[in-house]
């Protein structure tokens, strides 16, 4: 049974305390703290991020019962007029890298509409406000029209419709058909649609019909081809990060051999990708491949940090010393393809892609959790130094990333940075606070995962919606970071997406259905720091009490000076008041920003399920004297100062 902590502890006094900011003496604050990672995990990208709506759209795989297998099945695909629908691998395939196809076969005296309807990702969003268009591919002898259409499940009703004319031999192959863009004639407020692809009835009786690479697109953010679903990539934007680690991850590794990500298998036509075996039960399209991702975070202004496959599986599987070589072949290929120029031979390619202009690729990580599943030995023996060395005489001045701590780097600075992952509970995150205080100067750190997945001092399973008093315990080990941010130079929540309906239950920035998004407690604490980020730490001086339950840092800009102070499970109102002076400032107001809840165990939901619990306000402070009171209202609540 969990217990929230403003249970299970008295509430403590933070009475008299007196915060006094230095106008300078601190280190120059990283610029790269805030930022998210991307992996295809959770149905994030297939189902969440990438705006494909259509699934098992290719028939690439199964994700039945959370167990991803290359068996190929009609999952989510449901016949209408009585047709038998199977899967197929007759020649022609669509492609080498589809070989696997839906076969329809028609009954004799078939009459009316013939086909077949797709359940979607748990549904589809319907919106007369956004264009779609849809698409497939057929081989076979068909005269006559395919219709799309949305139905609502509830009330049976068709609520839109697009039609194209097909004159199609089976001598000619495969044929792609599209349809023009079309609105639906209404939005019915609710995700119980599904989506419908028919014939002619009497034209196809007692015929069959081969069809592959189904598709279904709403309006993309920023109206991109192949792109991202709007408002999930807009929530992404909101956190206000300022870098973005692809393409993961657990998803980067693989389950095991050769089950890797490669990037020259996720670019170029989608009819030309094959998919793979995704990690935790999923299925990869690879629809959202290496230069949508890069996209993504171009259009989002994100630094990219490049996650490199190092030759370690989830299983276990390492690649051996003696067949390292494509390893190290493989992340060479990827620079040249995102960074090189047309005079390269792979940014040659990018450029017949669509993507003239290189990409700024200066931060590189060299595999992932290596010291998990058996992989430290190795990794400090020949599979980092085999990247690394390579990396470093072609890009001297590459940021390169260890998996582990240390870093095998013989150098320091950017070649011995390294990168701490932190899942525990919130009692743990509440003891980071000054974690990095005595850490050496010599080895930068990224925290490029971390999450309080569990509440209190727990330590049974995760917890599936983070509370209030988790996402104040995880914005005192942020203050921490920034506390530290001479040697931190980043850090990001695990995981970033997550499918709302999708088991396991565990805790992300961002939930979603196919129609809402759940902006979580950790979400808000993300973009209120991202949002209020100083160029330089500068000290604090307190009197009247130290660190808990009140936290602080402070930092500076040009213009203005930040103190963040979290409240954890401390007193409020006004006799506790915390007493703030800026040494040099001759400021009578400040700003004042506050994220609160109704308690430490609120948590957020879909804006259909009873919404948001947090808010945050900001209002206008007045000094007396020189001095500034911040009251908390709440026992768990964040401020921030800006003076």
């Amino acid at each position: 049974m969990r217990y929230s902590l403003a249970l299970c502890y008295l509430l403590q006094s933070v009475s008299a305390l007196s915060l006094s900011v230095d106008s300078s003496g601190g280190n120059s604050s990283s610029q790269l703290l805030y930022g998210v990672l991307y992996e295809d995990i959770y149905h994030s990208g297939d189902g969440g991020l990438y705006g494909e709506l259509i699934r098992n759209r290719a028939f690439q795989g199964s994700s039945k019962d959370r167990v991803a297998s290359l068996d190929r099945n009609t999952d989510f695909w449901h016949p209408v007029g009585g047709v038998t629908l199977s899967i197929d691998d007759s020649k022609p395939a669509l492609s080498s890298s589809l070989p696997y196809h839906l076969r329809m076969d028609v009954p004799k005296g078939a009459t009316g509409k013939v086909g077949f309807y797709n359940e979607g990702f748990w549904g589809f969003n319907v919106d007369a406000t956004k264009r779609y268009i849809a698409s497939l591919h057929i081989r076979g002898d068909y005269s006559g029209s395919v219709e799309v259409y949305f139905n609502n499940s509830i009330t049976a009703k068709k609520l839109s419709s697009a039609a194209v004319k097909v004159t199609q031999a089976e001598s000619n192959g495969w044929k792609k058909i599209e349809t023009p863009t079309f609105h639906p004639a209404s939005s019915p407020g609710n995700p119980n649609n599904t989506f419908y692809f028919t014939f002619d009835g009497e034209a196809l009786a007692g015929k069959s019909l081969h069809i592959n690479l189904l598709s279904l697109f709403k309006q993309t953010y920023k109206n991109r081809f192949n792109g991202l679903r709007e408002d999930l990539a807009q929530a992404v934007g909101d956190i206000g990060a300022s870098w973005i680690r692809l393409p993961g991850g657990n998803n980067m590794e693989g389950v095991g051999f050769p089950y890797h990500f490669k990037w020259n298998e996720t670019i170029g036509d989608l009819k030309d990708r094959p998919g793979r075996l995704g990690t935790w039960g999923d299925i990869n399209t690879d629809g959202f491949g290496i230069l949508e991702q890069m996209q993504m975070a171009k259009d989002l202004d994100l630094t990219v940090v490049l996650g490199l496959f190092a030759g370690l599986y989830l299983n276990g599987d390492i690649i051996a010393q003696k067949d390292i070589g494509p390893c190290v072949d493989l992340a060479l290929s990827e620079l040249e393809f995102l960074a090189g120029d047309t005079s390269t031979k792979h940014g040659s390619l990018r450029a017949s892609l669509g993507f003239p202009e290189p990409f700024t690729v200066e931060w590189v990580e060299i595999g992932n959790e290596d010291y998990l599943n058996g992989g430290q030995p190795t990794y400090k023996s020949y599979r980092f130094r085999a990247l690394y060395d390579a990396i470093r005489a072609k890009y001297p001045k590459m940021n390169v990333i260890s998996s582990i701590n240390p870093s095998p780097s013989p150098d320091k600075g950017n070649g011995g940075i390294v990168d701490l992952h932190i899942y525990d509970n919130e009692a743990h995150f509440a003891s980071l606070f000054n974690t990095f205080d005595q850490a050496s100067r010599d080895y930068p750190v990224f925290v490029a995962e971390y999450a309080a997945i569990r509440s209190g001092s727990n330590s049974d399973g995760e917890i599936g919606a983070q509370t209030f008093s988790m996402a104040c315990a995880e914005a005192i080990f942020l203050l921490g970071c920034e506390r530290n941010s001479d040697i931190i130079v980043g850090s990001a929540y695990g995981a970033l997406i997550k499918q709302y309906d999708e088991e396991p239950r565990t805790v992300a920035v961002l939930k979603h259905t196919a129609d809402q998004i759940l902006k979580t407690n950790s979400f808000y604490v993300q973009k209120l720091f991202a949002a209020n980020l100083g160029s330089e730490t500068v000290p604090v001086n307190a009197t009247g009490g130290g660190f808990g339950p009140v936290y602080w840092s402070a930092t500076k800009s040009a213009d203005r000076t930040l103190l963040k102070l979290v409240n954890y499970n401390g007193e409020t109102g006004p006799a506790n008041a915390v007493k703030v002076t800026v040494k040099g400032s001759k400021a009578t107001t400040a700003t004042l920003t506050v994220l609160s809840a109704p308690n430490g165990s609120s948590v957020n939901n879909l804006p259909g399920g009873g919404g948001e619990t947090s808010s945050i306000r900001t209002t206008s402070l007045k000094a007396e004297n020189g001095v500034f009171s911040v009251i908390f209202s709440k026992s768990y609540e964040i401020a921030i100062l800006s003076i």
